[in-house]
C-alpha cells in the first residue's frame, strides 16, 4: 500500500493518472456527442433518451458524480505536474524551439482552461438551467421535458452558437494531443503503430466536433426546428 502510494506521488505515477482519467473523460464526451445526435431524430427521440437517463436517478447521478471527481483529480494532477516542471525548470528558456510540437500540444494548458470554463458555462446553461430558465421546465406534448426545445432555442441566438464554436475549438485542440498522448503514457506504444497512434487522437477530436458543430449549425441554419 504505501509502494503504491508513493507510486502514485512520482511524477510517473502523476503522469499515469492523469492519462487514466483523462481518457474516461474522453469516454464520456463521445457518447454525450452520440446522445446529443439524436435531435436530428426529432423531439421524441432527444427527449425520450434524456428522461430514460432521469428515470435512472441512482446511475445518473453515480456517473455525475463518477465524472465530477474524474475531471477534479485530471485538474489536480495537471495541474501539481505543470507545478513540478516549473520547479525543475525556474529559468525560462530564452528562445523557443518547437521541434516536431504540434500546436495542440503548444497549447494544452490554455485549452484545457478554456475548456474548463466551457463545460462549466454549458452545465449551467443547458443543464442546469440557470442562464436562460426559461425552457428549464417546459414540457412537451408526451410530457417529458422539453429538451429538443431547449437546445433548439438556445443555438437560435448567435452570441450563443459563437461561444459553444468557441468552446468546440477549445474541445477540439485538447482531445487532439491528449488522446495520444494518454496512449503513449500508459504504455500502448509500437513503433509499427506510432502513425497510428498519432492519429488517433486527432481523428476522435475532429469526430467529436463535427458532431456536436453539426447540432449547432443545424439548429442556426433552420435544418432543425
Amino acid at each position: 500500500m504505501i509502494r503504491l502510494f508513493s507510486h502514485l506521488q512520482s511524477s510517473v505515477g502523476k503522469k499515469m493518472g492523469l492519462a487514466m482519467t483523462g481518457l474516461g473523460l474522453v469516454v464520456f464526451v463521445v457518447f454525450h456527442m452520440l446522445g446529443n445526435l439524436q435531435l436530428f431524430e426529432g423531439p421524441h427521440a432527444l427527449n425520450g433518451y434524456a428522461a430514460f437517463l432521469r428515470d435512472m436517478p441512482i446511475v445518473l447521478w453515480g456517473v455525475r458524480i463518477g465524472l465530477l471527481s474524474m475531471a477534479a483529480v485530471h485538474i489536480g494532477l495537471a495541474l501539481q505536474l505543470s507545478m513540478r516542471n516549473r520547479r525543475a525548470r525556474p529559468v525560462e528558456y530564452t528562445i523557443h524551439r518547437y521541434r516536431r510540437a504540434s500546436i495542440a500540444s503548444r497549447t494544452m494548458a490554455i485549452s484545457g482552461m478554456a475548456l474548463l470554463l466551457f463545460v462549466g458555462f454549458h452545465l449551467l446553461h443547458l443543464t442546469a438551467g440557470v442562464i436562460d430558465p426559461g425552457f428549464a421546465d417546459r414540457r412537451d406534448p408526451e410530457g417529458y421535458r422539453d429538451v429538443y426545445g431547449k437546445v433548439v432555442h438556445a443555438f437560435q441566438n448567435p452570441f450563443m452558437v459563437v461561444l459553444y464554436l468557441a468552446g468546440q475549438l477549445g474541445l477540439g485542440l485538447h482531445l487532439s494531443h491528449a488522446i495520444a498522448s494518454s496512449v503513449q503514457t500508459m504504455g500502448f506504444e509500437h513503433a509499427a503503430l506510432n502513425r497510428l497512434l498519432k492519429a488517433f487522437g486527432p481523428m476522435i477530436g475532429l469526430i467529436v466536433v463535427l458532431g456536436n458543430v453539426a447540432i449547432i449549425l443545424a439548429v442556426f441554419l433552420g435544418i432543425v426546428r
